[in-house]
C-alpha cells in the first residue's frame, strides 16, 4: 500500500498570494525505524491534506494532485515516511479532534475510516462533504452518497470474478455472490493479500471481502466460502497466474476491476461483473468546514474530469455522472451501507469474520 500524502501550510502565506506546501510521504526501505521516520515529519495538525490511495493509483493522483496546488500558486517539499497505511489516522483518533485535523481527508474507505469514532472525531473537528454533485445511476442505486453529509465518494473500488475458462472445467460460471459458496468450487477459489515467509502468517488479506461476505451470508456462508478457497495471492500474481495452468492459481480469482482486466491471458479467462453488484469500496474525501476556501483548488481536483478520466481508464470508476461509459452496461454496485458502519465497530467487526474464515481455513 502506499503511504499517506500530505500538504503542509506554509507561515503566514503573503498577502493576495496562496502559498501551499505540498509534503509526500513515500515508502521507504525496512531497515529504516518507522519511529524516527515519524520524528520527522510534521505534525497531523499541521497539514492542508492527508490522503492515501490504492497502489496503482498513487503516482498518477499524486501528480494531478501537485498539479492543482502549483496551479493556485503552491509550493512543494518532500519527506518520507515508511509503511504507514493506517498510522496517521490511529495517531489523529488518538489525539483528539481539539488537536488540530488536516483540512481534507481523503481515503479509500477501509476500516478505521468507517468506524463510528473515527466518523464522530471528523464531525467534532467540523468537517463535511463537498458540495453535492450529480452521480452515475449505479452510484446513487447502492445508496453510496452519504445521507448525513459527512464525507463525498468520488470514486470506487470494484470487485470482480477473474475466471480461468480452463480450471472451471465445466463447471457453471459463477454469477452472483452466493454462487461462491456452492461445493461445487471447493479449493478453487483466490482473492488477495499476502503470506510473510518467515512464519506463513497473512499479515495484509482482502479483509472487507471477509466482512462484506460475513455480513451477507453469515457465519455458515463464510465458512462454506473458506472451504472453496484456494490461496491467498497480491492481486497481481493472481491475475497473472490465471489461464496458465499454475498449481497456484485457481478456476475463479476475486480481484479488483483493475487487475482482472489486465490478465494477460484473455483467451482463456473471462471477467464476470457479478449480477448482484461488485462488491465495492468507496473512494472519497472530508473536509473542514472553516478551511474549504483554502483547498478549494484540491477539491476541484477530486471532482474534476481530469482525475475522472483517470479513474475511468484504470478501471476505478468515477462517481461522477459527467463522464461516460465507466461502468459496463447494466453494471451494479454493491456496498454494505451507511447505516451497518455507522452501527457498527467496523474493526471488532473484520477482526470476527477473519476469525471465522481463518479458523475454518486452518481446519481444511
Amino acid at each position: 500500500m502506499m503511504g499517506p500524502w500530505c500538504r503542509q501550510p506554509c507561515t503566514p502565506p503573503h498577502p493576495g498570494s496562496r502559498a501551499m506546501l505540498h509534503s509526500r510521504l513515500t515508502l521507504l526501505d525496512d531497515g529504516i525505524p518507522a519511529a524516527a521516520i515519524r520524528a520527522t515529519a510534521p505534525r497531523l495538525s499541521t497539514l492542508d491534506f492527508l490522503g492515501r490511495m490504492p497502489v496503482p493509483l498513487r503516482h498518477g493522483f499524486a501528480a494531478g494532485l501537485e498539479r492543482a496546488a502549483a496551479a493556485a500558486g503552491g509550493r512543494r517539499i518532500c519527506f518520507l515516511m515508511g509503511h504507514e497505511w493506517y498510522a496517521p489516522f490511529d495517531d489523529m483518533l488518538r489525539a483528539g479532534p481539539l488537536s488540530g485535523v488536516p483540512h481534507l481527508v481523503v481515503s479509500p474507505f477501509t476500516r478505521d475510516l468507517l468506524s463510528p469514532p473515527f466518523q464522530q472525531f471528523l464531525r467534532a473537528a467540523g468537517h463535511c462533504a463537498g458540495p453535492a454533485a450529480p452521480v452515475h445511476p449505479a452510484v446513487a442505486e447502492a445508496g453510496l452518497v452519504d445521507p448525513e453529509g459527512l464525507f463525498s465518494v468520488f470514486a470506487v473500488i470494484p470487485w470482480v470474478f477473474l475466471i480461468d475458462l480452463r480450471k472451471l472445467a465445466g463447471r457453471a460460471v459463477p454469477r452472483r455472490w452466493e454462487d461462491l459458496l456452492d461445493p461445487a468450487y471447493h479449493r478453487q477459489i483466490v482473492f488477495g493479500g499476502w503470506r510473510r515467509p518467515s512464519d506463513g502468517t497473512y499479515p495484509d488479506c482482502n479483509d472487507f471481502l471477509l466482512l462484506t461476505l460475513h455480513r451477507r451470508f453469515g457465519v455458515a456462508g463464510l465458512r462454506a466460502f473458506a472451504a472453496n478457497t484456494r490461496a491467498i495471492l497480491h492481486n497481481t500474481a493472481a491475475a497473472r497466474f490465471a489461464g496458465t495452468g499454475s498449481e497456484q492459481g485457481g478456476a475463479i480469482s476475486i480481484l479488483p476491476w483493475m487487475q482482472a482486466d489486465m490478465c494477460p491471458h484473455r483467451d482463456r479467462t473471462m471477467v464476470v461483473w457479478p449480477e448482484d453488484g461488485a462488491m465495492t469500496m468507496p473512494i472519497g474525501s472530508s473536509v473542514s468546514g472553516d478551511h474549504r476556501g483554502w483547498v478549494q483548488p484540491l477539491i476541484d481536483y477530486l471532482s474534476g474530469d481530469a482525475l475522472g478520466r483517470f479513474l475511468a481508464q484504470n478501471r476505478y470508476p468515477p462517481t461522477s455522472g459527467q463522464i461516460p461509459q465507466v461502468l459496463p452496461p447494466g453494471a451494479k454496485l454493491h456496498w454494505i451501507g451507511w447505516d451497518y458502519t455507522r452501527s457498527h465497530d467496523m474493526t471488532e467487526e473484520t477482526n470476527v469474520a477473519m476469525r471465522i474464515f481463518f479458523d475454518a481455513w486452518d481446519a481444511g
